[in-house]
Order: C-alpha cells, then structure tokens, then sequence
C-alpha cells in the first residue's frame, strides 16, 4: 500500500482549507478509524463518521475565514463552517493546545481520495484505503444497527465505549 505525504482538503464553500503533511513515524494503521456514536451520527448525518488523526504538529490551516467550534461535550470541541455546515473534525483540548485531530476524511480533496483521472477516465493514484480503510480502530460498535451498520466494520480493533478496552474477538 502506498500513502501519501500530504494531504488538502476543507469544506464545500471553500472557507476553511487545512493541509496534512504526514510525518514519517505517521501510524497508518490507527490513523483511520470510525465511530458510531450518536454525536458523531448527529454532527455528520451518517451512520458511520470516518476519521483520520492528524497530529498538531501536522495540521496547518490555509484558511479559517468561515471556521467555527461547537463545545460539544467538556474539553471536545468539533470544527464546522458556519456559511456551507460543512463537518471538519473534532478535538479533546482537555489534552493541551497541542493535541490530534480527528479530520473528517470526505473533507480531503478527491485527488487525495481517489487519485486523478487520465484522459480516458481511469483514476490513477489515489490514497483512499490508506486514509480510510476498515483496518483502524471502531469506535462506539454498541451502537451498529443489526442489518445496517452491524458488521461494516469488522476488521481492526473494536470499541464497545470510545476507546474503553477492545471488544472481545476484535483484532489487533
């Protein structure tokens, strides 16, 4: 698998813009990871929010003329555009100033995602599996909804609370 060395993305209108740039002891194997939880359902309207941890030290925001925060529980705040609604990511600031974001992966730039078509069509050189692969860690699978989400995400290690203990027959 090949992974990229930076990444673009941002929101629909434009407004906020961030860059990646991946440092080379980056973990690739819990970078990606989901969450079921009903904050994550309520803040994206999906049934399985993908993330991917950025470290502070590799996020820089390009622009921020439409970022806000919510304060969506003590310390945690997630990261929106208020002109387009646009769902960026969250943080635990309970941390320090300096800590991970968990970066909404459909905000990265489709070239990023899913590579550059060539004249005919064909995509070339994306990174989407390493981004966003099923591998990483799954949060909150108390909440997979049997014959929908149940099952979605069965590789990696799985969470029945946040990140309390790994649920028995998760993998490593």
């Amino acid at each position: 698998m090949s992974y990229p060395k930076k990444v673009t993305g941002g929101c629909l209108c434009g407004g906020v813009r961030f860059e990646i740039n991946f440092s080379p002891d980056h973990n690739w194997k819990t970078g990606p990871h989901t969450c079921q939880c009903t904050q994550c359902r309520k803040n994206s309207g999906s049934l399985i929010y993908t993330f991917h941890t950025a470290h502070a030290k590799e996020l820089t925001w390009l622009s921020q003329s439409t970022y806000q925060e919510y304060n969506s529980s003590p310390g945690c705040y997630r990261a929106f555009c208020n002109n387009c609604g646009s769902s960026l990511g969250w943080t635990d600031q309970k941390k320090g100033a300096n800590t991970d974001w968990e970066l909404a992966v459909g905000t990265f730039d489709e070239e990023f995602l899913l590579g550059k078509r060539d004249e005919e069509g064909v995509l070339r050189g994306g990174y989407g599996v390493a981004l966003a692969n099923f591998g990483g860690p799954h949060f909150w699978v108390q909440n997979e909804i049997p014959g929908v989400t149940g099952g979605i995400c069965k590789g990696g290690t799985r969470f029945w609370e946040g990140s309390k203990g790994p649920v028995s027959g998760g993998t490593e």
